[in-house]
């Protein structure tokens, strides 16, 4: 008897269904380093996904604006600095202590955004401070603000002007200077 059995039928199919998963193999690693040169090559502001953009409105003094900033890339990114044409300066900031007892206080750097994560600048928390406003904020109005991220890269983006009555923190430099950082009852600052 002969046991002969001819390969050949069984290898070709074999060796064609491996060569085709190599294949697919490659284009995958091919798309994934594609997909990180990418990622490399974009900047901060365009990586970055921000939303839930919006200013708490205010007739003179100051305000806050908030919004959400997602960072879906494997690199860390920062929040370096908010300028605007509404504001004689502005400021990152971060509230501290807790209850009637919360007060203001300016970011010591940037706002780290890390790889895959996502940071909410919100009332009672980290926020943009906007001082000295040079015209009224009404509802209804969305100025742009301009972000400056950590790899110098910009982004103009619209804040919608919204009424909040909530997080009625206090800003008070000459207690925060002397080292009392509680709310200074009747400033005129009241209420960002």
């Amino acid at each position: 008897m002969n046991f002969n059995i001819p390969t050949h039928r069984f290898s070709a199919p074999l060796a064609a269904a491996s060569m085709a998963g190599l294949l697919l193999s490659g284009c995958a690693v091919a798309g994934a380093s594609d997909a990180a040169t990418q990622n490399a090559n974009t900047t901060e502001a365009e990586s970055l996904q921000i939303s839930e953009s919006w200013i708490r409105a205010a007739s003179d003094g100051m305000t806050s604006g908030f919004a959400v900033l997602e960072n879906p890339t494997d690199h860390p990114a920062a929040l370096v600095k908010v300028d605007s044409t509404l504001a004689g300066s502005t400021e990152l900031h971060d509230m501290e202590g807790s209850g009637t007892a919360m007060s203001m206080k300016e970011l010591d750097g940037p706002l780290e955004i890390p790889a895959h994560s996502t940071i909410e600048l919100a009332p009672g928390g980290k926020h943009v401070m906007l001082m000295d406003l040079k015209q009224e904020l009404k509802v209804g109005q969305s100025p742009a603000l301009r972000l400056t991220f950590g790899d110098g890269s910009t982004r103009e983006v619209p804040f919608e002007i919204k009424s909040f009555t909530g997080a009625k923190e206090s800003y008070a430099p000459e207690a925060e200077e002397s080292g009392h950082a509680g709310p200074a009852e009747g400033d005129g600052h009241a209420g960002h």
